[in-house]
């Protein structure tokens, strides 16, 4: 783009931000909106706006996009007064792709208590939890743990033993993950604390909410969601992994959705529980949510399985690998944000709300502004498309390896591999153990970019894959696999030695292994 038109502008973005700022400022306090702004409904689909129309600027946005393009982020949607100003999916990843949420399902869980609550399923947040499992033969009773109630599950302060580091093996949530009776486990956990004393992040907290709701509705949670928060919002991109031995759905993550679904729930919670005239939950949940009465980590409040920042006029639900919906009710925003950042890779909540408040001009609409609509156009097209990493030479190793099968025997339970590097379409192929005494090992294949680009590979049932790789040295060729729309990329580093190769794995959740195989004839 020319200079001349960058200046432009920045000049008019300038402009509009004097002349709109008490107008923002007067949102930021409080004002009221517009009566046609509260009867958005995006139920069957949302509708789409300008930005300037909803008193935001387009150029900010923009630079907005741009900013979370520098991170490995998979969209960024804002919604204002109800209605789509932005949204950008970066590449590979693409539209309408529901996406892992990871812990982001807490806060879902905690919505389908309340749920109960408005239906009269659970008599009060206060009820002690033991009370709710009495068929239940629970260990290490004492008075505190008679003292645990709901609602200490939903503010992460119920006072048990618990310790969660990023899914190491001998961590107390690995440890209820391979339990018979994963609610049994939490359950017999034995105490740290007075309930109510201390904040402790605990995915043991929301699993025995899901298991309160198969005791009180008679179904899961994730059939329960379906009947009760999903359909009403006309969220259809839902998944939710399987059910336990005891038929308990996962509580504290595994539910995918798509980033307008995440929207829709956003969307629930800035209307104060409210969809097309029906309560969906108390609004005295959605406050509480919002103010955040327990005091957590590196400056964040908690409260109902929601994070917030008061100071900020922010609240949110959160997941690994930067899973976020951000409310700012005060702006009348959604924010939704999906990635797959590693655990050492930060994108600020803190100046992703500042970002957006920046482009907040005015309650009401702004004149149209064409230069700035066409950044945010170029910003848009640019996130979608894929920037090539650096590619190197081929090796003449190529032709002895490409279609070779190598067996091994590994914790990642992969049976053999082959890669096809010859041909029009370059491949992979893994076979896996499984546990099914019918099908003992199970067959993925796909294809992958040699050009510094992914190469998608036709959807399978787990989703669709992108890959790509290259050389880094004569013997050393090194893959990266996506899943689409999971919070995890695979990096595999093959090195071949002779008939031999060795092969080191690991994930954006920071598990690593080795694996050493051979040749097969």
């Amino acid at each position: 783009m020319h200079l001349w038109v960058v200046a432009i502008a920045a000049l008019v973005a300038g402009f509009q931000y004097v002349a709109g700022h008490n107008a923002a400022s007067a949102a930021a306090d409080g004002q009221d909106r517009p009566q046609e702004q509260q009867e958005v409904w995006p139920t069957k689909s949302w509708p789409v706006s300008t930005p300037e129309q909803q008193g935001m600027d387009s150029a900010g946005l923009a630079r907005l996009i741009e900013t979370v393009g520098t991170y490995r982020q998979d969209s960024l949607m804002i919604v204002r007064h109800g209605k789509i100003v932005a949204e950008a999916y970066y590449a590979p990843y693409v539209a309408g792709i529901s996406h892992d949420l990871r812990s982001v399902t807490k806060s879902v869980v905690g919505t389908l208590t309340a749920i109960q609550l408005q239906n009269g399923n659970l008599d009060s947040v206060d009820h002690p939890v033991i009370d709710l499992f009495s068929d239940k033969e629970i260990r290490n009773v004492d008075e505190r743990k008679k003292a645990m109630t709901v609602q200490s599950l939903l503010d992460m302060t119920s006072g048990m033993e618990w310790v969660e580091r990023f899914y190491t093996p001998d961590e107390t949530l690995m440890r209820m993950y391979r339990s018979p009776d994963r609610t049994g486990f939490v359950l017999d956990q034995p105490m740290a604390s007075a309930p109510g004393a201390k904040f402790n992040y605990n995915g043991g907290n929301p699993y025995l909410l899901s298991a309160l709701i198969n005791r009180k509705s008679g179904q899961n949670a994730f059939d329960f969601a379906k009947k009760e928060l999903f359909e009403p919002l006309g969220i259809k991109s839902a998944k939710w992994g399987t059910v336990d031995a005891q038929g308990v759905t996962i509580g504290e993550a595994g539910l995918f959705l798509s980033p307008h679904d995440m929207a829709r729930f956003g969307y629930l919670y800035l209307r104060n529980g409210m969809w097309e005239g029906k309560q969906i939950i108390p609004s005295s949940w959605v406050e509480r949510a919002k103010d955040g009465k327990v005091a957590a980590t590196n400056g964040f409040q908690y409260a109902n399985l929601w994070w917030s920042l008061p100071d900020k006029g922010a609240y949110m639900a959160r997941g690994r690998h930067s899973q976020l919906i951000l409310i700012l009710p005060k702006l009348d925003i959604v924010a939704v944000v999906t990635g797959v950042l590693r655990d050492n890779e930060f994108y600020s909540v803190s100046g992703l709300i500042d970002d957006i408040s920046r482009a907040v001009k005015s309650d009401k609409p702004l004149p149209a502004d064409p230069i700035a609509a066409a950044l945010l156009t170029s910003a848009i097209q640019l996130a979608a498309t894929e920037k090539p990493s650096a590619v190197g030479g081929t090796p003449e190793l190529v032709k002895m390896v490409s279609g070779k099968t190598y067996q091994f025997s590994n914790i990642l339970r992969v049976k053999n591999f082959t890669l096809n590097f010859l041909g029009s379409d370059s491949s992979w192929v893994i076979t896996t153990y499984t546990d099914k005494t019918d099908r003992p090992t199970e067959r993925f294949t796909g294809l992958f970019g040699l050009d510094g680009r992914y190469r998608k590979s036709p959807p399978a049932l787990y989703g669709i894959n992108a890959a790509k790789g290259r050389w880094i040295n004569e013997r050393t060729f090194a893959m990266e696999r996506r899943i689409l729309g999971r919070g995890e990329i695979q990096n595999w580093s093959l090195t071949f030695d002779a008939d031999k190769v060795t092969v080191n794995f690991e994930n954006t959740d920071g598990f690593k292994a080795e694996l050493h195989g051979e040749m097969s004839e």
